[in-house]
């Protein structure tokens, strides 16, 4: 769930919605999230390439957390697990 304050960051941003679904459909193309999850096609979350998802999500994780949020609202069972383990990860590492 978003808190207060990542509510109010996505009203001032119009394109949140938009970007949610992009990335929603990016991730149900690819559920490796770009070799993130070497296995993710597999539905296997386990050994993610922690450097790699540090280099390209960590950066921006605030609000990419909040895009996954959004994100599950477009997507089915199977893409909500690997935005789940996304967000498992990235609460993980990006601190």
């Amino acid at each position: 769930m978003i808190n207060q304050q990542e509510l109010e960051a996505l009203k001032a941003n119009s394109l949140s919605l938009e970007n949610a679904r992009v990335i929603a459909d990016q991730i149900e193309k690819d559920p490796t999230v770009g070799g993130i999850f070497p296995n993710g096609n597999t539905a296997d979350f386990t050994h993610p390439d922690i450097e790699k998802f540090k280099t390209k999500w960590c950066p921006i994780w605030p609000y990419v957390r909040v895009l996954l949020n959004i994100a599950k609202i477009f997507t089915n069972d199977r893409v909500d697990k690997v935005i789940d383990a996304l967000l498992a990860l990235g609460d993980e590492v990006c601190v």
